[in-house]
């Protein structure tokens, strides 16, 4: 049996992602309470008119106890900032989890600052964008794969993250937190580093390459788009990294080197990434 929906939900941050959630937890469990924590006034108020969020706070307070399960939803490095403040207002027994999309060295600050009695179980929605609570709906996690990371977390607890992900239609799979860093570094973060050497490269080209760009260029870089705070400092974090890059570089040199003579070895390695592209998306 499932595990039960939260009948109140901490929320910390709404942005893109917490809004949604938000938004989604009211969809799928219309009298589910939301207690949201919002630096900003303007997002507070407008929260609050929309039905959003039932109590709205500019910084974690004690109305926190009153929440089950608290998800934080700002980016990583406020996210390790909130994970003691934000534990120690939580009654026991309560779950702190979060959306960071580095997940070793917030499992390991979890380990350091989450107070006894409060469990952390990390979690990493696979999907996103950008627009802020302004770009916010209530299906976004609809189709979505959710990792959650099963280090140090009690059984209990990631069945309760678990079950909130898939009640608002979201894939979860559990995995470990170095595992997670180590895919994600190249499905995710080593995709935003090429964009974004890929963009200054063009920048450097010179004016007839920008010109000239087109959808193509478009969609390659569309990931440089993000800021330094929501994916660099995601990025920065994962020391998967490197090996990520050595096995792109390795790859691309291989690619190259069939370009330049083999035309068969160029089409097998082409037709083989375009076959699962395909099964991929």
């Amino acid at each position: 049996m499932s595990a039960p929906l939260p009948g109140t939900l901490g929320i910390a941050g709404l942005g893109l992602m917490g809004a949604c959630l938000a938004r989604g937890l009211k969809a799928a469990a219309p009298g589910a309470r939301v207690v949201a924590v919002e630096p900003d006034a303007g997002v507070r108020a407008r929260a609050l008119a929309d039905g959003v969020a039932d109590v709205a706070l500019a910084g974690p307070g004690p109305e926190l106890e009153a929440c089950e399960l608290v998800v934080l939803c700002t980016p990583v490095a406020v996210i390790e900032r909130l994970l003691g403040p934000v534990s120690r207002l939580l009654r026991d027994g309560a779950v702190l989890t979060d959306v960071g999309g580095a997940k070793e060295q917030v499992v390991e600050a979890a380990r350091r600052e989450v107070r006894p009695g409060v469990a952390f179980a990390g979690a990493h929605p696979m999907f996103g964008g950008r627009g802020g609570y302004d770009g916010a709906r209530a299906d976004r996690w609809k189709g979505g794969t959710v990792a959650l990371c099963t280090d140090g977390a009690p059984a209990g607890a990631l069945d309760r993250v678990e079950a909130l992900h898939r009640a608002l239609g979201a894939e979860v799979l559990r995995c470990t937190a170095a595992e997670h860093d180590g895919a994600v570094a190249m499905v995710s973060h080593l995709p935003y580093l090429v964009a974004c050497a890929l963009t200054l490269s063009v920048k450097e080209a010179g004016p007839l390459a920008a010109a000239l760009a087109g959808p193509g260029l478009d969609g390659m870089t569309r990931l440089a788009g993000f800021a330094f705070d929501i994916q660099g400092e995601v990025a920065r974090r994962n020391r998967h990294l490197p090996e990520a890059a050595r096995r792109l570089q390795d790859r691309l040199a291989r690619i190259l080197s069939d370009i330049a003579t083999s035309p068969d070895g160029a089409r097998a390695a082409l037709e083989e990434a375009r076959a699962f592209r395909e099964e991929l998306f």
